[in-house]
């Protein structure tokens, strides 16, 4: 299939984007502070030497980082002048080094980075030992007392399926999501890697913070000695006041985001 544009007409390609979060107001551009969105659009400004506006598959909160962020742009150039690989090499040139394009893909008109998407994969890294670790600041959340495997997986069970998830939103979150709080979890698995525990969570969409909120109220829960099935409580009450803390930011990473068709199935600086 060939996505060739009439030169009058805007071109359109997406970007697989990793950052660290750690010195980032998160993913939105703001009237104050270091965003990923601006250093992304201002890099592509100098390259292609027009004003470029982007779009994400998920804006992520300061601190949190990503791994398979998804964004795409238009511009006027014809797409035949463009080398997809040049263009992450350029673009990785001009950003600093805690932001990197690791593909870019030629996409349809019709191609939209966060509608599109089908499923959202988020991971969450807990670092699960008696001391702390120098090399995991700002990289995952340390959990000094011993973790139970068999609890982790039970517990994210409760969570699969299409559910009401009020209780686990940020209080002050937008009228949307205020208005429809039911989102639906795919997937949850809970692995181990030496003192490193993995929790990730594939869904349609999620609320503001509700990844967070979910481990947090896990470990809450863990810590008061209650039954996994204690969940389906807090779902009942639909209250964020019922659930936990909020985990924090850095241990929480964007991980990919699934279309269909593929962003693999598109023309791509390097294969997927």
């Amino acid at each position: 299939m060939s996505y060739t544009k009439k030169s009058e007409e805007k071109n359109r390609v997406a970007l697989l984007v990793q950052y660290d979060g750690s010195h980032f107001n998160g993913w939105q551009i703001q009237n104050k502070g270091r965003t990923v969105q601006g250093e992304i659009e201002k890099a592509l400004e100098v390259l292609l030497k027009e004003k470029i506006r982007t779009t994400a598959a998920g804006r992520t909160d300061s601190g949190v980082h990503a791994l398979g962020q998804v964004i795409h742009f238009d511009f006027s150039k014809d797409i035949s002048d463009i080398s997809l690989q040049k263009l992450c090499i350029s673009l990785n040139g001009i950003l600093e080094k805690d932001v990197a394009i690791k593909n870019a893909y030629i996409v349809p008109q019709s191609f939209h980075a966060r509608f599109s998407a089908v499923q959202r994969e988020y991971l969450y890294i807990v670092y699960n030992h008696p001391q702390r670790n120098p090399f995991i600041i700002k990289r995952a959340m340390w959990v000094s007392y011993d973790l139970d495997m068999n609890f982790l997986h039970n517990i994210s069970q409760y969570f699969i399926g299409e559910k009401d998830f009020a209780s686990f939103c940020k209080k002050e979150s937008t009228e949307e999501n205020t208005k429809n709080t039911v989102r639906r979890i795919d997937e949850f698995e809970v692995t181990k890697n030496k003192e490193f525990i993995f929790f990730r969570i594939r869904g349609t969409a999620f609320l503001h913070n509700m990844v967070r909120i979910i481990i947090g109220t896990i470990l809450d829960i863990y810590n008061k000695n209650k039954f996994p099935g204690y969940v389906l409580e807090i779902l009942e009450q639909k209250d964020r006041n019922a659930s936990g803390k909020t985990a924090p930011a850095y241990g929480l990473y964007l991980n990919q985001i699934i279309y269909d068709p593929p962003l693999s199935a598109m023309k791509s600086a390097y294969l997927s």
